[in-house]
């Protein structure tokens, strides 16, 4: 039995009462359909971006650093007016225009580094957490960023900042990492093992493994992913015992995202079977729209060629049925994720980029960062003008990324 069906079958069922993803939601997450399908009307309903506000385990780390709202716009203005590639002509190809394209990226790195800059300054844990993230493309601005984030009183951004040098080791860094290993937070404790183990350093990895018994949501499903990051095998078998234990008292929606994160953890290792809820996951009920979400990140994040077409009919998919923005955003990231066609992601990303919510017009700049086009290299200098500071360090990100 595998082990979505496990945690679908007793968990879900044992936390009944309670009614009704993560990564962010790489970071949580798990939903079996047919669990679901077998529990109509005895769920509590919780709005999809609710759950992933209060589970996916960065944004419940850093949700209390800014009890007083959003912050004003306290980034460095970056140019003026409109950026535009030159109209195509027999003169001005395809490679002419991609030569254009990156030197407007170019010109615009200094902007991009300015802005991560001040990002992670920010007093927004969220910025802060986002600035790091976006160095891991740029080492040489993930070793000025990360000392600061390694010692920020949030556990979210330095969670955030362990990830980030696990992507990108350096020795240099390890030295400031190792006292985190004593971290109050059972999951910065988790992501900084797995960054001195990629720096070359030897740990222990038992607490880990404790870790992942643990009734605290975040922290079991953060558990998963470093043991999966980890790419040790000999992790399998507690995977698979732990989804038989614990959780009764979690919120459903919740022990499923975390049978996800299991899934992809096991896939790493080995497992190639627990792709199969991740897949099921993709055509998750609107009303649990956050399940899909985390099956597109995750599949992509597998190069899972399989779920190819699923991702294209999330996109295709039109009437009644069509796909919340973030939904299609996520399928379109997920697609470049498999090499998909560039053009694609552009036409997809400018259907959003006047939409209202900060949040959607973030995510279009994370797919164009994927794309790496002429086409979305002028679109991201034009979102690091956008007036929202999150928009902007996503936009900045993708501009890091291409250059």
């Amino acid at each position: 039995m595998n082990a979505v069906t496990r945690s679908g079958s007793s968990l879900a069922h044992s936390a009944r009462p309670l009614g009704m993803h993560a990564g962010v939601t790489a970071l949580g997450a798990s939903m079996l359909l047919a669990s679901v399908g077998a529990m109509p009307g005895c769920m509590q309903q919780m709005d999809p971006k609710q759950a992933r506000a209060e589970f996916s385990s960065k944004n419940q780390s850093i949700a209390n650093a800014q009890s007083a709202g959003r912050p004003t716009l306290v980034l460095p203005p970056v140019g003026s007016g409109p950026v535009e590639l030159s109209a195509p002509t027999i003169e001005t190809g395809t490679e002419a225009r991609a030569r254009e394209a990156i030197e407007i990226a170019r010109l615009q790195s200094n902007e991009a580094q300015s802005l991560l800059r001040a990002a992670a300054r920010s007093s927004w844990a969220a910025l802060r957490a986002h600035a790091i993230e976006a160095a891991v493309a740029n080492p040489e601005l993930l070793a000025e960023l990360a000392p600061a984030g390694l010692a920020d009183e949030n556990r979210g951004v330095r969670f955030v900042t362990c990830m980030a040098i696990a992507e990108k080791p350096s020795a240099d860094l390890a030295v400031l990492v190792q006292p985190l290993v004593a971290d109050e937070s059972d999951s910065v404790k988790a992501s900084a093992m797995l960054a001195l183990s990629r720096c070359g350093k030897s740990i222990d990895p038992g607490p880990i493994a404790a870790m992942a018994f643990s009734n605290n949501p975040e922290v079991r499903s953060n558990a998963y992913l470093v043991l999966g990051e980890m790419g040790n095998r000999t992790a399998v078998p507690l995977i698979y015992d732990s989804l038989t234990k614990g959780l009764e008292l979690v919120n459903p929606v919740r022990v499923r995202l975390i049978g996800l994160a299991a899934s992809e953890a096991l896939v790493k290792l080995g497992q190639a079977g627990e792709i199969e809820p991740i897949r099921a996951a993709l055509f998750a009920p609107p009303e649990q729209s956050e399940l899909t979400v985390v099956a597109c990140g995750a599949v992509g994040r597998l190069k899972d060629e399989v779920a190819r077409p699923m991702l294209e009919r999330l996109l295709t998919v039109g009437g009644d049925a069509r796909r919340s923005p973030e939904i299609r955003l996520s399928a379109a990231t997920a697609l470049m994720e498999l090499g998909g066609n560039p053009k694609l992601a552009v036409a997809v990303a400018q259907e959003y980029l006047g939409n209202s919510d900060p949040r959607i017009r973030a995510v279009v700049a994370v797919l164009l960062g994927k794309a790496r086009c002429p086409e979305a290299t002028t679109i991201l200098t034009n979102l690091i003008r956008d007036t929202d500071p999150t928009v902007q360090v996503a936009a900045a990100a993708g501009l890091e990324a291409m250059d």
